[in-house]
């Protein structure tokens, strides 16, 4: 045979024959558990954790379940009680409140627009506190320029206003006088102050007085209708007794 028959075998050379020893080595204990495997140096990738269903939430949801079902409940139930009889008597209890209310107001809102009849001296108020005061003040003398009718008598009033409202209060009405079935006459004389009612506004909370005069025919059968604006009812003064509403 020929020496060149056989394969050649080469020897490693030492750096090589050491590395091959090492990798043996860990081989072999990594077969026995007695040292980690090594993998690749990758960082590993966050995974996001599924959030589980809180208690709070399934209790919301219980409750709206449970809310659901008892207004379901009671939804059905008042419409059962809606036949011919409940309806008839609600209709009735509303009927009768209709009517009683009607007739309440309707009472009000007729005595609202009477005329109150008062003697002199008394306050009048007003729902909205503006509040008028006339007193009859007795006789005068009107000067000797003072426009004027002719009659027997001539007496003097007091008028005081007090805005107890909101908003300023200007006069804008009038006065009338009766006096034993015929017309008072007002009397304007510049020389004692009587000259009509004012126009100056009025604030809320302050007042305003001024003087009127009228001939008058009996100064003891007297009524005198004031109106002081669009907004308030008249008032009616009088020395009749019997016609006096409060």
């Amino acid at each position: 045979m020929s020496p060149y028959s056989q394969p050649l075998s080469v020897p490693l050379p030492r750096n090589l024959r050491t590395l091959a020893t090492g990798l043996s080595l860990v081989a072999s204990l990594t077969a026995c558990s007695l040292a980690p495997s090594v993998s690749p140096d990758v960082t590993p990738t966050a995974q996001t954790t599924p959030t589980e269903t809180t208690s709070d939430e399934a209790t919301l949801i219980g409750t709206y379940q449970e809310g659901y079902d008892l207004g379901y409940e009671h939804g059905s139930t008042t419409g059962a009680r809606a036949g011919a009889g409940f309806l008839s008597e609600r209709t009735e209890e509303y009927r009768e409140g209709y009517d009683a209310g009607y007739t309440t107001g309707k009472d009000e809102a007729e005595a609202a627009t009477k005329n109150p009849v008062t003697s002199f001296g008394t306050p009048m108020e007003w729902e909205d506190g503006l509040t008028l005061t006339v007193t009859n003040d007795g006789y005068f003398t009107p000067s000797e320029w003072a426009a004027v009718g002719d009659f027997p008598t001539y007496l003097s009033f007091t008028f005081t206003v007090t805005n107890g409202t909101s908003t300023t209060w200007t006069s804008s009405g009038y006065t009338q006088v009766t006096s034993a079935g015929a017309a008072g006459d007002e009397v304007y004389d510049s020389d004692q102050g009587y000259g009509g009612a004012p126009t100056a506004p009025v604030l809320p909370g302050q007042s305003i007085t001024w003087k009127q005069g009228f001939g008058v025919a009996d100064p003891a059968d007297l009524t005198m209708n004031v109106s002081l604006d669009w907004d308030h009812v008249d008032v009616v003064y009088t020395t009749l007794e019997d016609a006096w509403t409060f």
